[in-house]
């Protein structure tokens, strides 16, 4: 009789140490389960403040970029586009993204005229829109930059070592000035674009 009790209250305790371990395991369970979303949803939160951060830091970049130059004309009628500072025009390019443009006349020590080109929105500007990080949104600007500056019209050729710059095109002008196109090698997304400029003429 004494063996009976003894084997009841073992199988007793044994059962009541597997139940324990169960509800343990079960608890931990949950609670890991539990942890384991606060530390995604933490991480969630963080990130969404992140990209915020970045998005707001990406548009003051594109803003400043976007304020170098200004829209080059367009005729209504005809849909030529003028840069009338260097009294020149582009015959209808058709393209989709208008053209956007700065003069700068250079100064007397050591620098020529030379008009830049290039569109807006900017191409090459992916990368900042894709940014996860702010060290991904800053390696993202001297494509930005490049792309900014675009395509160059010049009367005078660069120099032969010019690393940045690719002559496209030597074109003669409708006065008979020979005109270069150089685009900035940082930005073949302009490839076509600057091809557009071999019909461009003078007013």
């Amino acid at each position: 009789m004494k063996n009976k009790i003894n084997k009841s209250n073992l199988w007793h305790k044994k059962k009541t140490v597997v139940l324990t371990v169960i509800v343990a395991l079960v608890v931990f369970t949950l609670i890991g389960g539990v942890l384991l979303f606060s530390v995604a949803k933490v991480r969630y939160y963080n990130e969404a403040a992140n990209q915020s951060g970045l998005v707001q830091v990406r548009e003051l970049i594109l803003l400043a970029v976007r304020g170098l130059k200004k829209d080059a004309p367009i005729d209504a009628r005809t849909g030529d586009v003028y840069f009338p500072e260097s009294k020149l025009y582009l015959p209808n390019p058709g393209t989709a993204l208008p053209l956007t443009y700065l003069y700068d006349t250079g100064d007397v020590t050591n620098s020529q005229g030379e008009l830049s080109i290039s569109t807006y929105p900017v191409r090459g500007t992916e990368a900042l829109y894709i940014a996860r990080t702010q060290e991904n949104l800053f390696a993202a600007i001297p494509k930005l930059q490049s792309c900014s500056r675009g395509i160059k019209l010049v009367y005078q050729k660069f120099p032969d070592n010019d690393t940045e710059n690719e002559l496209r095109h030597t074109i003669v002008l409708n006065n008979g000035k020979e005109l270069h196109i150089y685009l900035e090698k940082g930005c073949p997304e302009l490839t076509e674009t600057a091809d557009l400029f071999k019909n461009l003429r003078v007013y």
